[in-house]
């Protein structure tokens, strides 16, 4: 009998010594999720400046809101896996070249594109554009979507054969797809459409 409750005793000692060990990589694992936005997202951050930007190019605040959601989960400082800076995602070498060229600037710093107004004001400044530019279809939105994802030449080429036709299911990559999907659906929920 005293062999069998040292056993147990010993069991419940590992059990113990695994619970402990594994608790504080759980907690870093969590903290380091929420810091990135992986398990909840403050989608209310930045509600005057997305205002004021989203305002100026004449551009539905709550479309802005679902692009930054999908792009960066409203980190300012997040940077993605080719470059992409900020908030909106803004490429450096793609809509901030061309931002900066149509208003005669130099392209600003990788650290000063994380400022949140600045890269609010390139992101949705390109956001509109493509909006601009797919004005005449009827979804135009994804089609402009696309044009922010994956670039205008895609666009172009996924774009359907009438106005009024269908565009998410010409998409060719998946990702690009899922990414419309999921800003199209954020952005219903914004402004409480079915």
């Amino acid at each position: 009998m005293p062999r069998r409750n040292g056993r147990l005793s010993l069991k419940k000692k590992t059990v113990l010594t695994v619970v402990c060990m594994a608790v504080p990589v759980v907690l870093i694992l969590i903290a380091a999720g929420l810091q990135r936005g992986v398990f909840w997202v403050d989608d209310t951050k930045y509600g005057e400046e997305i205002g004021k930007a989203a305002a100026r190019h004449g551009v539905d605040p709550q479309l802005v809101r679902a692009v930054i959601y999908q792009e960066s989960r409203f980190r300012p400082e997040a940077v993605g896996d080719h470059g992409e800076v900020g908030l909106m995602q803004v490429l450096p070498s793609g809509a901030v070249a061309d931002w900066a060229r149509l208003h005669g600037r130099r392209v600003p710093s990788h650290a000063s594109l994380m400022r949140v107004e600045l890269n609010l004001e390139i992101g949705v400044w390109y956001l509109a554009r493509a909006l601009a530019r797919w004005s005449a279809y009827r979804e135009r939105i994804p089609l402009a979507l696309i044009q922010y994802n994956a670039g205008e030449a895609r666009a172009e080429r996924w774009k359907p054969e009438k106005p009024d036709g269908d565009v998410v299911s010409r998409i060719r990559i998946g990702s690009t797809k899922t990414y419309v999907e999921k800003i199209v659906a954020r952005y219903h929920r914004y402004i409480g459409k079915k």
